[in-house]
Protein backbone atom coordinates (compact mmCIF):
# COMPACT_ATOMS: atom_id res chain seq x y z
CA UNK A 1 0.00 0.00 0.00
CA UNK A 2 1.21 3.19 -1.11
CA UNK A 3 0.29 5.71 1.65
CA UNK A 4 -0.04 9.59 0.60
CA UNK A 5 -0.79 12.16 3.90
CA UNK A 6 -2.23 15.68 2.15
CA UNK A 7 -2.17 18.24 5.49
CA UNK A 8 -4.10 21.82 5.38
CA UNK A 9 -4.55 24.06 8.71
CA UNK A 10 -8.42 24.17 8.00
CA UNK A 11 -10.73 23.32 5.11
CA UNK A 12 -11.87 26.76 4.30
CA UNK A 13 -13.70 28.07 1.92
CA UNK A 14 -11.00 28.73 -0.03
CA UNK A 15 -9.09 28.12 -3.42
CA UNK A 16 -6.01 25.56 -1.69
CA UNK A 17 -8.81 23.86 0.20
CA UNK A 18 -10.85 22.94 -2.54
CA UNK A 19 -7.39 22.13 -4.52
CA UNK A 20 -6.48 19.75 -1.68
CA UNK A 21 -9.70 18.10 -2.06
CA UNK A 22 -9.68 17.49 -5.42
CA UNK A 23 -5.98 16.43 -5.81
CA UNK A 24 -7.30 13.91 -2.67
CA UNK A 25 -10.01 12.55 -5.00
CA UNK A 26 -8.05 12.06 -8.33
CA UNK A 27 -4.82 10.50 -6.28
CA UNK A 28 -7.52 8.00 -4.51
CA UNK A 29 -8.39 6.99 -7.79
CA UNK A 30 -5.28 4.71 -8.09
CA UNK A 31 -4.89 1.24 -7.55
CA UNK A 32 -2.96 0.15 -4.33
CA UNK A 33 -2.71 4.13 -2.92
CA UNK A 34 -4.05 4.84 0.67
CA UNK A 35 -4.66 8.73 1.28
CA UNK A 36 -5.68 10.75 4.51
CA UNK A 37 -6.46 13.98 4.56
CA UNK A 38 -5.37 15.88 7.54
CA UNK A 39 -6.70 18.95 8.68
CA UNK A 40 -5.15 20.53 12.02
CA UNK A 41 -8.34 22.79 12.98
CA UNK A 42 -11.49 20.20 13.57
CA UNK A 43 -14.07 20.13 10.99
CA UNK A 44 -16.80 22.78 12.08
CA UNK A 45 -19.65 22.18 9.56
CA UNK A 46 -21.05 25.63 9.08
CA UNK A 47 -17.37 27.07 8.67
CA UNK A 48 -15.95 24.73 6.60
CA UNK A 49 -16.22 22.72 3.06
CA UNK A 50 -18.52 19.80 2.94
CA UNK A 51 -17.17 16.62 3.79
CA UNK A 52 -19.14 15.27 0.74
CA UNK A 53 -16.47 16.64 -1.41
CA UNK A 54 -14.39 13.90 -0.25
CA UNK A 55 -13.98 10.62 -2.01
CA UNK A 56 -15.38 8.23 0.86
CA UNK A 57 -12.16 5.84 0.00
CA UNK A 58 -10.30 9.39 1.54
CA UNK A 59 -9.84 9.05 5.84
CA UNK A 60 -10.11 12.52 7.09
CA UNK A 61 -8.02 13.26 10.52
CA UNK A 62 -8.20 16.15 12.35
CA UNK A 63 -5.89 17.27 15.33
CA UNK A 64 -8.02 20.01 17.42
CA UNK A 65 -5.63 22.98 16.98
CA UNK A 66 -6.38 25.78 19.00
CA UNK A 67 -6.27 29.77 17.41
CA UNK A 68 -3.25 31.36 16.90
CA UNK A 69 0.51 29.34 17.22
CA UNK A 70 -0.45 26.17 18.92
CA UNK A 71 3.04 24.20 20.31
CA UNK A 72 0.95 21.30 20.68
CA UNK A 73 0.56 20.93 17.26
CA UNK A 74 4.23 19.96 16.61
CA UNK A 75 4.34 16.58 19.12
CA UNK A 76 0.66 16.18 17.49
CA UNK A 77 1.63 15.99 13.62
CA UNK A 78 4.62 13.46 14.91
CA UNK A 79 2.33 11.14 16.43
CA UNK A 80 -0.62 11.06 14.39
CA UNK A 81 2.83 10.95 11.20
CA UNK A 82 4.62 8.03 13.27
CA UNK A 83 1.12 6.30 13.53
CA UNK A 84 0.49 6.67 9.58
CA UNK A 85 4.29 5.74 8.57
CA UNK A 86 3.40 7.31 5.12
CA UNK A 87 5.26 7.23 1.65
CA UNK A 88 4.71 11.12 0.90
CA UNK A 89 3.63 14.11 3.36
CA UNK A 90 2.17 16.87 0.79
CA UNK A 91 1.56 20.29 2.93
CA UNK A 92 -0.27 23.17 1.88
CA UNK A 93 -0.66 26.46 3.32
CA UNK A 94 0.95 27.49 6.98
CA UNK A 95 0.60 23.06 7.62
CA UNK A 96 3.90 23.30 6.27
CA UNK A 97 6.29 24.52 8.96
CA UNK A 98 4.32 23.05 11.73
CA UNK A 99 5.64 19.31 10.15
CA UNK A 100 9.08 20.30 10.70
CA UNK A 101 10.09 19.00 13.91
CA UNK A 102 7.94 15.71 13.08
CA UNK A 103 10.18 15.91 9.83
CA UNK A 104 13.53 16.06 11.65
CA UNK A 105 12.14 13.25 14.36
CA UNK A 106 11.24 10.47 12.31
CA UNK A 107 13.93 8.82 10.99
CA UNK A 108 12.39 6.67 8.36
CA UNK A 109 12.40 8.18 4.88
CA UNK A 110 9.80 9.73 3.21
CA UNK A 111 9.25 12.60 0.99
CA UNK A 112 8.15 15.86 1.77
CA UNK A 113 6.35 18.07 -0.43
CA UNK A 114 4.91 21.57 0.30
CA UNK A 115 3.22 23.95 -2.34
CA UNK A 116 3.36 27.30 -2.20
CA UNK A 117 -0.10 28.80 -2.93
CA UNK A 118 0.68 32.48 -3.03
CA UNK A 119 3.56 34.44 -3.47
CA UNK A 120 6.28 33.66 -1.14
CA UNK A 121 5.89 36.80 0.99
CA UNK A 122 2.34 36.14 1.31
CA UNK A 123 2.69 32.24 1.41
CA UNK A 124 4.26 31.97 5.25
CA UNK A 125 4.81 34.82 7.83
CA UNK A 126 8.29 35.81 8.70
CA UNK A 127 9.21 32.87 10.90
CA UNK A 128 7.59 30.06 8.35
CA UNK A 129 9.78 31.58 5.83
CA UNK A 130 12.92 31.16 7.66
CA UNK A 131 11.95 27.53 8.61
CA UNK A 132 10.87 26.67 4.72
CA UNK A 133 14.53 28.41 3.81
CA UNK A 134 16.03 26.34 6.04
CA UNK A 135 14.43 22.47 4.88
CA UNK A 136 14.54 23.79 1.06
CA UNK A 137 17.95 24.50 1.38
CA UNK A 138 18.76 21.01 2.83
CA UNK A 139 16.52 19.47 0.27
CA UNK A 140 14.55 17.74 3.24
CA UNK A 141 11.23 19.14 1.79
CA UNK A 142 11.14 20.20 -1.89
CA UNK A 143 8.99 22.94 -2.75
CA UNK A 144 6.55 23.07 -5.57
CA UNK A 145 5.46 26.58 -6.99
CA UNK A 146 2.21 26.75 -9.14
CA UNK A 147 2.73 29.72 -11.50
CA UNK A 148 5.40 31.56 -13.39
CA UNK A 149 5.08 34.29 -11.04
CA UNK A 150 4.75 32.34 -7.76
CA UNK A 151 7.88 30.68 -9.18
CA UNK A 152 9.97 33.92 -9.63
CA UNK A 153 8.68 35.18 -6.11
CA UNK A 154 9.64 32.01 -4.88
CA UNK A 155 13.57 31.82 -6.29
CA UNK A 156 13.84 35.81 -5.18
CA UNK A 157 12.72 34.61 -1.75
CA UNK A 158 14.77 30.96 -1.00
CA UNK A 159 16.79 30.87 -3.67
CA UNK A 160 18.18 28.62 -6.63
CA UNK A 161 16.90 25.32 -4.13
CA UNK A 162 13.29 26.04 -5.90
CA UNK A 163 13.14 24.49 -9.12
CA UNK A 164 9.79 22.73 -8.99
CA UNK A 165 6.87 24.34 -10.53
CA UNK A 166 3.64 22.43 -11.43
CA UNK A 167 0.44 24.48 -12.16
CA UNK A 168 -2.57 24.05 -10.36
CA UNK A 169 -5.44 22.03 -11.80
CA UNK A 170 -8.64 21.49 -10.86
CA UNK A 171 -12.24 19.47 -11.76
CA UNK A 172 -13.96 20.73 -14.19
CA UNK A 173 -17.23 22.44 -13.80
CA UNK A 174 -20.85 19.92 -14.16
CA UNK A 175 -24.39 20.97 -13.28
CA UNK A 176 -25.46 19.86 -10.06
CA UNK A 177 -29.19 18.33 -9.10
CA UNK A 178 -30.22 22.54 -8.45
CA UNK A 179 -28.93 23.59 -11.50
CA UNK A 180 -32.79 24.22 -13.01
CA UNK A 181 -33.15 26.10 -9.80
CA UNK A 182 -29.93 28.50 -9.92
CA UNK A 183 -30.51 29.41 -13.26
CA UNK A 184 -33.76 30.93 -12.74
CA UNK A 185 -32.34 32.68 -9.47
CA UNK A 186 -29.89 34.23 -11.45
CA UNK A 187 -32.24 34.95 -14.66
CA UNK A 188 -35.25 36.78 -11.73
CA UNK A 189 -31.76 38.53 -11.11
CA UNK A 190 -31.20 39.89 -14.67
CA UNK A 191 -32.89 42.59 -16.58
CA UNK A 192 -34.23 41.48 -19.11
CA UNK A 193 -32.85 38.77 -21.08
CA UNK A 194 -29.93 40.74 -22.89
CA UNK A 195 -28.34 41.03 -19.26
CA UNK A 196 -24.41 40.40 -19.40
CA UNK A 197 -24.00 37.74 -15.56
CA UNK A 198 -20.21 38.54 -14.55
CA UNK A 199 -19.35 36.29 -11.66
CA UNK A 200 -17.05 36.81 -8.74
CA UNK A 201 -15.99 33.80 -6.86
CA UNK A 202 -13.65 35.06 -3.87
CA UNK A 203 -14.24 35.64 -0.08
CA UNK A 204 -14.69 39.04 0.86
CA UNK A 205 -11.41 39.96 1.73
CA UNK A 206 -8.73 42.62 1.16
CA UNK A 207 -6.67 40.53 -0.97
CA UNK A 208 -9.88 39.86 -3.50
CA UNK A 209 -10.47 43.84 -3.70
CA UNK A 210 -14.47 43.56 -4.06
CA UNK A 211 -14.51 47.24 -3.92
CA UNK A 212 -13.05 48.06 -6.85
CA UNK A 213 -15.34 45.58 -8.90
CA UNK A 214 -18.37 47.19 -7.20
CA UNK A 215 -17.27 50.58 -7.62
CA UNK A 216 -16.53 49.96 -11.98
CA UNK A 217 -20.30 48.27 -11.64
CA UNK A 218 -21.46 51.58 -10.38
CA UNK A 219 -19.95 54.15 -12.94
CA UNK A 220 -21.70 51.15 -15.49
CA UNK A 221 -24.62 51.29 -13.96
CA UNK A 222 -26.39 53.69 -16.17
CA UNK A 223 -24.42 52.50 -19.57
CA UNK A 224 -24.16 49.24 -19.78
CA UNK A 225 -27.17 46.32 -19.31
CA UNK A 226 -24.96 44.04 -17.25
CA UNK A 227 -25.10 42.39 -12.95
CA UNK A 228 -22.80 41.32 -11.45
CA UNK A 229 -22.60 38.33 -8.75
CA UNK A 230 -20.43 38.04 -5.52
CA UNK A 231 -20.18 34.39 -4.34
CA UNK A 232 -17.96 34.69 -0.65
CA UNK A 233 -18.26 34.66 2.63
CA UNK A 234 -16.12 36.61 4.70
CA UNK A 235 -13.55 35.46 8.07
CA UNK A 236 -13.30 37.62 11.04
CA UNK A 237 -12.18 40.99 10.92
CA UNK A 238 -13.34 40.86 7.06
CA UNK A 239 -16.82 41.60 8.17
CA UNK A 240 -16.18 45.59 8.24
CA UNK A 241 -15.37 45.01 4.38
CA UNK A 242 -18.32 42.76 3.73
CA UNK A 243 -20.64 45.22 5.67
CA UNK A 244 -19.07 48.37 3.90
CA UNK A 245 -19.74 46.43 0.48
CA UNK A 246 -23.44 45.83 1.50
CA UNK A 247 -23.76 49.44 2.84
CA UNK A 248 -22.34 51.18 -0.53
CA UNK A 249 -23.09 48.56 -3.30
CA UNK A 250 -25.17 49.87 -6.65
CA UNK A 251 -28.48 48.44 -7.27
CA UNK A 252 -26.35 45.79 -10.48
CA UNK A 253 -24.52 43.62 -7.68
CA UNK A 254 -25.35 41.09 -5.40
CA UNK A 255 -23.74 39.81 -2.94
CA UNK A 256 -24.72 35.72 -2.22
CA UNK A 257 -23.00 34.94 0.05
CA UNK A 258 -21.01 31.51 0.41
CA UNK A 259 -22.79 28.84 -1.49
CA UNK A 260 -22.37 24.99 -2.07
CA UNK A 261 -23.40 24.32 -5.96
CA UNK A 262 -20.96 27.27 -6.94
CA UNK A 263 -20.85 24.92 -10.29
CA UNK A 264 -23.75 26.26 -11.31
CA UNK A 265 -23.75 29.49 -11.26
CA UNK A 266 -20.36 29.34 -13.65
CA UNK A 267 -23.00 27.70 -16.15
CA UNK A 268 -25.22 30.77 -15.94
CA UNK A 269 -22.40 33.38 -15.86
CA UNK A 270 -20.80 35.14 -19.09
CA UNK A 271 -17.96 36.61 -17.68
CA UNK A 272 -15.37 35.54 -14.65
CA UNK A 273 -14.19 38.54 -13.02
CA UNK A 274 -11.05 38.86 -10.60
CA UNK A 275 -10.09 42.16 -8.86
CA UNK A 276 -7.46 40.52 -6.50
CA UNK A 277 -4.47 43.04 -5.82
CA UNK A 278 -2.17 39.85 -5.59
CA UNK A 279 -2.62 35.96 -6.19
CA UNK A 280 -1.02 32.93 -6.96
CA UNK A 281 -3.05 30.80 -9.42
CA UNK A 282 -6.97 30.54 -8.77
CA UNK A 283 -8.68 27.79 -8.63
CA UNK A 284 -12.06 29.29 -9.73
CA UNK A 285 -9.89 31.25 -13.09
CA UNK A 286 -9.44 27.18 -13.45
CA UNK A 287 -13.12 26.69 -13.40
CA UNK A 288 -14.22 29.57 -15.40
CA UNK A 289 -12.09 28.24 -18.02
CA UNK A 290 -13.50 24.61 -17.68
CA UNK A 291 -17.22 26.12 -17.94
CA UNK A 292 -16.54 28.43 -20.79
CA UNK A 293 -16.94 31.62 -19.17
CA UNK A 294 -14.58 34.74 -20.35
CA UNK A 295 -12.17 35.89 -17.64
CA UNK A 296 -11.75 39.66 -17.01
CA UNK A 297 -9.42 40.17 -14.23
CA UNK A 298 -6.62 42.33 -13.11
CA UNK A 299 -3.22 41.28 -13.84
CA UNK A 300 -1.60 39.40 -10.20
CA UNK A 301 0.30 36.61 -9.94
CA UNK A 302 -0.51 33.73 -12.32
CA UNK A 303 -3.07 35.13 -13.61
CA UNK A 304 -1.10 37.39 -15.90
CA UNK A 305 0.46 33.49 -17.17
CA UNK A 306 -3.43 32.89 -18.15
CA UNK A 307 -5.13 35.58 -19.13
CA UNK A 308 -4.16 36.26 -22.23
CA UNK A 309 -5.56 37.93 -25.52
CA UNK A 310 -6.43 35.13 -26.95
CA UNK A 311 -8.36 33.91 -23.88
CA UNK A 312 -9.93 36.69 -22.41
CA UNK A 313 -9.37 40.26 -20.96
CA UNK A 314 -6.42 41.67 -18.77
CA UNK A 315 -6.66 45.31 -16.67
CA UNK A 316 -3.00 46.78 -17.06
CA UNK A 317 -3.14 47.61 -13.49
CA UNK A 318 -5.75 47.16 -10.16
CA UNK A 319 -6.74 50.98 -10.62
CA UNK A 320 -10.89 52.06 -11.08
CA UNK A 321 -10.07 53.55 -14.62
CA UNK A 322 -8.61 50.55 -16.22
CA UNK A 323 -10.40 47.68 -14.90
CA UNK A 324 -13.80 49.80 -16.38
CA UNK A 325 -12.03 50.14 -19.11
CA UNK A 326 -11.34 46.81 -19.69
CA UNK A 327 -14.76 45.37 -18.43
CA UNK A 328 -16.46 48.26 -21.20
CA UNK A 329 -13.79 46.30 -24.07
CA UNK A 330 -15.43 42.84 -22.75
CA UNK A 331 -18.55 43.78 -23.24
CA UNK A 332 -18.23 46.18 -26.18
CA UNK A 333 -16.54 43.21 -28.06
CA UNK A 334 -18.38 40.99 -30.92
CA UNK A 335 -20.36 38.26 -29.91
CA UNK A 336 -18.30 35.61 -32.46
CA UNK A 337 -15.18 36.57 -31.08
CA UNK A 338 -16.26 35.64 -27.53
CA UNK A 339 -17.44 32.52 -29.02
CA UNK A 340 -13.83 31.96 -30.15
CA UNK A 341 -12.05 33.50 -26.70
CA UNK A 342 -14.44 30.73 -24.67
CA UNK A 343 -13.12 27.86 -27.51
CA UNK A 344 -9.53 29.37 -26.39
CA UNK A 345 -10.28 28.64 -22.53
CA UNK A 346 -11.72 25.79 -22.61
CA UNK A 347 -9.10 23.86 -24.81
CA UNK A 348 -6.59 25.26 -23.07
CA UNK A 349 -7.93 23.82 -19.38
CA UNK A 350 -8.44 20.69 -20.84
CA UNK A 351 -4.66 20.74 -21.83
CA UNK A 352 -2.73 22.35 -18.96
CA UNK A 353 -5.06 22.55 -16.28
CA UNK A 354 -7.37 19.92 -15.74
CA UNK A 355 -7.18 18.02 -12.22
CA UNK A 356 -6.24 14.45 -14.18
CA UNK A 357 -3.15 16.29 -16.05
CA UNK A 358 -2.02 17.79 -12.03
CA UNK A 359 -2.37 15.05 -10.04
CA UNK A 360 -0.29 12.72 -12.75
CA UNK A 361 2.01 15.29 -12.43
CA UNK A 362 2.44 15.13 -8.76
CA UNK A 363 2.37 11.63 -8.42
CA UNK A 364 5.38 11.71 -10.64
CA UNK A 365 6.61 14.22 -7.89
CA UNK A 366 5.69 11.84 -5.25
CA UNK A 367 7.92 8.97 -6.84
CA UNK A 368 11.06 11.10 -7.50
CA UNK A 369 14.54 11.25 -6.13
CA UNK A 370 15.48 14.72 -4.03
Amino acid sequence: MYKIVQMVPALGWGGAQIFCIQLCNEVAKKPGYQVTLISMYHHVPEKHLPLSMLDNRIKFVTLGKKPGIDLSMFSKIYRTLKDIQPDVVHTHLHAGYYCLYAYKKLKYPFKKVHTLHNLAKQDAPLHGRKMYAYFFKKKIIEAVTISEEVHKSALKEYGNCITTLIHNGSDEVKPTKVFTETKQKVDNLKLNNQTKVLLNVARISKQKNQRLLLDVMQMLEQQQNVIAIILGDYVGDDKIIYDELIASKPANVHLLGKVTNVSDYYLCADAFVLTSIFEGLPISLLEALSAGVIPVCTPVGGVKNIVTAKIGFLSEDVSNESFYKTLNTYLNTDPSAIEALKKNGKELYNSEYSMQTCASKYDALYHSEN
